[in-house]
């Protein structure tokens, strides 16, 4: 079955291999996901909140360039694999907001979070504390909704996630997260939370990343992570569920995800865990592709 995956930080990966492997994203990334069945992916660049706005033009400049050199990778679905360019982290935007967020829509961004972990000019990442949005932070906000750029909450803290949703005239997404009625994890999402992004026709990725799903490292497993869609099925339904992986087996080669889904190459094992608890067909494409598909299609327009 075909796959959307809201998040995984493939830019910067490439990025940083530039000069020793620089085909990697079609020689390493392209087969573990066609092994995957990945039919539409975000490549992030992961701007962790050191990096100025001209280190954040290099990387973009430079996955740019890549995708359109690719064999198997396209903005459109001309080829294997319909990607989009998204960024996690708006750091190095301190000044000039909307001249700078036009600047990376040009260089096809079609999806930003304002932050990382990490305390910006713009926002506030939930692991540095919890207070509004700044100035720049609002006017970042105005500039991605008019010029259909979507708008990323997986990073902010709560303050900023409802400032974000009272601000936004377009639904919002969490690209990779998860939720705090089954885990109490700075990074998760409230129940209130995820009310407002039900309200607001909104979206959530769940992520499989061991640590995202338990403290418990006995049950970092494929089964657990099933558990927090099951708990967003009965908190959203299954229109508001997609799947944001976050995979980082080629970043650290200590087990990061959890078991049995080490790469993006074992993706469809998804697909039948959810058939396994008894989910419907409609309700895993949905989970699988439909419903990321369907909300990111109105911002790929080139």
């Amino acid at each position: 079955m075909k796959i959307c995956n809201l998040h995984d930080d493939i830019g910067t990966d490439i990025y940083e291999h530039r000069y020793d492997d620089p085909q990697r994203l079609d020689n390493y990334h392209y087969p573990k996901m066609k092994a995957g069945e990945i039919k539409m992916t975000a490549l992030v660049c992961c701007f962790t909140g050191q990096q100025t706005y001209k280190e954040m033009q290099a990387q973009v400049l430079y996955l740019e360039q890549q995708i359109e050199q690719s064999l198997y990778f396209s903005y459109d679905n001309s080829k294997d694999i319909q990607c989009f360019i998204a960024l996690e982290g708006l750091c190095g935007i301190q000044s000039d907001v909307t001249r700078k967020i036009q600047w990376l829509y040009q260089h096809h961004v079609r999806l930003a979070a304002l932050c990382w972990n990490d305390d910006n000019a713009l926002a506030c990442g939930a692991k540095a504390g919890n207070k509004p949005l700044t100035d720049l932070g609002k006017e970042c906000i105005i500039a991605m909704n008019d010029i259909n750029m979507a708008i990323d909450v997986s990073h902010c803290c709560e303050w900023n996630f409802y400032d974000i949703a009272r601000i936004s005239n377009k639904p919002i997404v969490a690209t990779h997260s998860n939720v705090k009625g089954l885990f109490n994890h700075y990074r998760h999402l409230s129940d209130p939370c995820l009310e407002v992004l039900y309200s607001q026709n909104g979206l959530i990725g769940a992520i499989p990343v061991r640590w995202f799903v338990t403290r418990d490292e006995t049950k970092q497993t494929l089964d657990e992570f099933i558990n927090i869609i099951d708990y967003l099925k009965n908190k959203v339904g299954i229109r508001h569920i997609a799947l944001g992986f976050d995979f980082m087996d080629y970043i650290d080669d200590a087990p990061c995800m959890v078991e049995g889904l080490e790469s993006i190459a074992n993706a469809q094992n998804v697909v039948k865990k959810l058939y396994d608890r008894g989910y419907s067909e409609n309700e895993v494409k949905s989970i699988c592709f439909d419903n990321a598909y369907h909300y990111i299609l109105p911002y790929l327009k080139y």
